[in-house]
């Protein structure tokens, strides 16, 4: 085993930066011996050369006088020096002088040959004549001996040089890299798991270097470490505190929990799985258990869902029915999460409470609580449902019957909501009495129901049952120990000839309705193509209503009022009118019960005041007494016409309230009678006359005459057409006059057409009159002409 320093970083150094620095030694001594060789063979020739011209003019002497002795005489002269090894002087072709020195071997002189210096020798009279020439051979020992000097004094310097080089770095890594290093290095082996010093310190001077910055990694990496450590000491110990919590709670908890591999065979399971299922302790049997064999109401459900947790890796939970021997049946609540290797943990809740909580509150959803019926939800949820089974069966079908209780609302309003509950309640009962099992109904709200009648593929047994519940419902009923009799109005539209869809079923079903209740109630309708085109028409009429009061369509015509005893004319009915730009003149009848509905009729009646109080201001500017009456309908009454709208109407017009008359109908006086008696109480102090119009086709209560403040009544047109040849009716007209002279009321007979009938009026003693025997009513362009036309014939009669 080699010595530990010879693993150390300074010996690999050091070895590295000698052998290093050796080989570059060797390369540069040998590159400076071949520069220092060729410098000195120059140096050496420059230096032969000056030699040769201290005896270039002795020997020009010797070679012109071809004077061997004096030739021979120079070439020893040159021969002292030592670095010339032999002289060789030739003159006129004759070799005057050959010397050598005794050291020449042939070895030496084969050296020397190849460096021997020649010059031509002139004569001392003509430079240009060449009279002889001299060679000198180089002495080689001698430049060896001075290039040996020269490369040993640069070898010795270089090799100091290499030396001070090699300490100074091997002195650097010691300093600057063993020391830091070897610091780490006893560093990292004192380090402990715990405690404050486990940091390794930062050498001085190295905070910018790259063991400064591997101090700073070694340190992170070192707290990243000891977190580690303590996050998976601490993860370890919560995982034991876990692992005894998970044991506690899976033999205690209230839940069945088990595991199971993929097929459902159980590998474990708790005590109260155990109960839950009836099975045997895990401790006390080697039997092997299926969950899915277990007494399921639907065990695929149970292996689907255990397969979907397992293939997708993700929880999944589902209700599942459970029948045990001599048990009710139960709903637990299974919730499966995968745990790995095909395996899932089950964990199992009895939750039949909450599913009968639920059942209970989803038919209380769907139950009206006063009848016991299904409410509005429970029918759409009932008839969607029949539609898509119907679907499934081509020729499929049944009838939808929509009910509404003629006079409910009256009777409700006289005898109070507890009474009107009752009367729904025994309503509902003798609706289900005239239907079977299979049928439906239920009440959508108020007094509206609704039937589905399943078994039924004629519409004669669809009649039938009709008939049958119009017959039950408007029979005598009892409630507080009052004797009440109800109608029964009835839609009747059939799936799927009258609607594909359910929205559009109702919606014929209610058309049919609406046609039942305007023939009176206490019938049946069957919805017709041409309902839907007459409610379309209504829509769009509807629509056109809105844009007439925009685009100020309407105009106030004028029926004349003659005063008979006087034989003038006392006034006149303000009768509106609509002028479309494309249907022309549209009947009053066709558009005021619609307006009434949609509300329209307030912006309509403000209107009709605007418009009647200038044209009352414009009969008074012509020196005209008339008065103008003006029709106001039930939904006016009080808050779309108040007192004081018409109050300010006739002031801001300069109109004398006594001049606008106020017709109402009986139907005002039938509705909120603290309401009305208040708002005609308001317009009467405010001095405006008050009729009641179409006496005697309402229910001509002579109570209204004595609590509301009228001041005449209008005879309908019906009594007056007939009164020349029924006597009843001019019987009834006599009695309405007399009872209104002796309660100082005036009388106005409407729809005089006849000079008999006229004449029979003015017999009875009723003051005015109007209809189409004086004029139909007229725009007040025409209404000028009219008067005077009137006033010649009464001056006639």
């Amino acid at each position: 085993m080699r010595p530990f320093w010879r693993h150390s970083i300074l010996y690999f150094t050091a070895v590295q930066v000698v052998g290093v620095a050796a080989v570059v030694g060797i390369v540069f001594v040998f590159l400076t011996a071949q520069v220092t060789d060729s410098r000195t063979q120059s140096q050496f020739h420059s230096r032969l050369g000056e030699l040769l011209e201290t005896v270039e003019s002795t020997l020009q002497i010797a070679c012109f006088a071809k004077d061997e002795a004096l030739a021979t005489e120079v070439a020893n002269g040159l021969l002292k020096n030592s670095e010339v090894l032999g002289v060789v002087i030739t003159g006129g072709g004759i070799k005057l002088g050959d010397k050598f020195k005794p050291i020449s071997t042939p070895a030496l002189l084969e050296r020397a040959n190849g460096t021997r210096l020649v010059r031509k020798i002139t004569s001392p009279f003509d430079p240009d004549e060449v009279v002889g020439e001299i060679q000198l051979i180089p002495n080689p020992q001698a430049n060896d001996q001075l290039v040996r000097a020269n490369v040993g004094f640069v070898a010795m310097l270089l090799g100091l040089q290499l030396v001070v080089v090699v300490a100074a770095v091997l002195a650097v890594v010691l300093m600057r890299i063993i020391r830091p290093v070897k610091g780490m290095s006893d560093g990292l082996h004192k380090m402990g798991v715990r405690g404050d010093n486990t940091l390794l310190r930062l050498p001085s001077g190295q905070e910018e270097t790259e063991i400064g910055r591997l101090v700073h990694d070694i340190n992170h990496l070192t707290t990243t470490l000891l977190t580690a450590h303590d996050e998976e000491r601490a993860a370890r110990l919560q995982h034991a505190v876990d692992e005894r919590k998970y044991h506690a709670i899976f033999d205690n908890a209230d839940s069945g929990i088990y595991i199971s591999n993929e097929d459902g065979w159980l590998e474990s399971w708790n005590r109260s799985l155990a109960t839950l299922f009836a099975l045997p302790q895990m401790a006390d049997t080697q039997d092997a258990i299926n969950v899915t064999n277990l007494p399921w109401r639907d065990p695929q459900r149970l292996v689907a869902l255990m397969q979907t947790c397992i293939a997708d890796n993700k929880p999944q939970a589902d209700d599942l029915e459970f029948q045990s021997k001599n048990k009710s049946p139960r709903w637990l609540r299974v919730a499966l999460t995968p745990i790995g290797g095909k395996r899932a943990q089950g964990l199992v809740s009895d939750v039949t409470q909450h599913k009968n909580a639920e059942a209970q509150a989803r038919r209380e959803t769907i139950t009206d609580p006063l009848t016991g019926l299904l409410n509005r939800r429970g029918f759409f949820e009932h008839a969607e449902n029949l539609i898509a089974s119907c679907i499934q069966r081509p020729h499929a079908g049944f009838a939808l019957v929509l009910i509404d209780l003629d006079g409910f609302k009256r009777i409700n309003e006289a005898m109070g909501l507890p009474s009107g509950d009752k009367i729904l309640a025994k309503s509902a009962a003798r609706l289900q009495s005239c239907l079977k099992s299979s049928d439906m109904i239920a009440r959508l709200g108020g007094d509206t129901f609704v039937v589905i009648l399943q078994a039924t593929a004629h519409e004669e047994n669809v009649v039938n049952i009709a008939n049958r519940i119009v017959q039950t419902l408007g029979s005598f009923l009892e409630v507080d120990n009052t004797p009440l009799r109800l109608g029964a109005s009835l839609g009747i539209a059939t799936y799927p000839e009258d609607g594909a869809d359910l929205p559009t079923l109702i919606r014929n079903t209610e058309l049919a309705l609406d046609r039942a209740r305007a023939g009176g109630g206490s019938r049946m309708a069957f919805f017709e193509a041409t309902m839907a085109k007459d409610a379309e028409n209504r829509r769009s009429l509807e629509n056109d209503l809105q844009l007439a009061i925009r685009h100020n369509e309407f105009r106030l015509f004028f029926q004349p009022i003659i005063d008979l005893p006087s034989r003038r004319m006392a006034g006149a009915e303000a009768l509106i009118r609509w002028k479309h730009p494309t249907r022309g003149m549209v009947p009053p009848d066709a558009f005021i019960p619609l307006s009434e509905e949609s509300g329209l009729i307030i912006d309509i009646g403000l209107w009709t005041l605007e418009v009647a109080c200038q044209q009352l201001a414009h009969w008074r500017a012509q020196g005209k007494d008339y008065y103008l009456s003006l029709n106001v309908s039930g939904r006016q009454i009080p808050e779309g016409l108040p007192p004081q709208i018409l109050g300010d109407a006739v002031k801001r017009h300069g109109v004398d309230p006594d001049k606008l008359v106020i017709e109402i109908t009986e139907g005002v006086l039938l509705g909120d009678f603290a309401k009305a008696q208040t708002w005609l109480m308001a317009v009467r102090a405010q001095g405006f006359q008050i009729y009641l119009d179409d006496f005697g086709t309402g229910y001509s209560s002579l109570s209204y005459l004595k609590r509301f403040p009228l001041d005449t009544l209008k005879i309908d047109k019906s009594f007056i057409r007939d009164m020349g040849e029924d006597n009843s009716d001019r019987t009834l007209v006599e009695a309405i006059v007399a009872m209104a002279n002796s309660l100082g009321l005036s009388v106005v007979a409407e729809g005089v057409e006849t000079e008999v009938q006229l004449a029979l009026l003015n017999q009875i003693g009723c003051r005015y009159v109007q209809g189409y025997h004086f004029s139909k009513p007229v725009p007040a362009e025409e209404f000028a002409a009219v008067v005077i036309r009137i006033e010649k014939m009464l001056l006639n009669t």
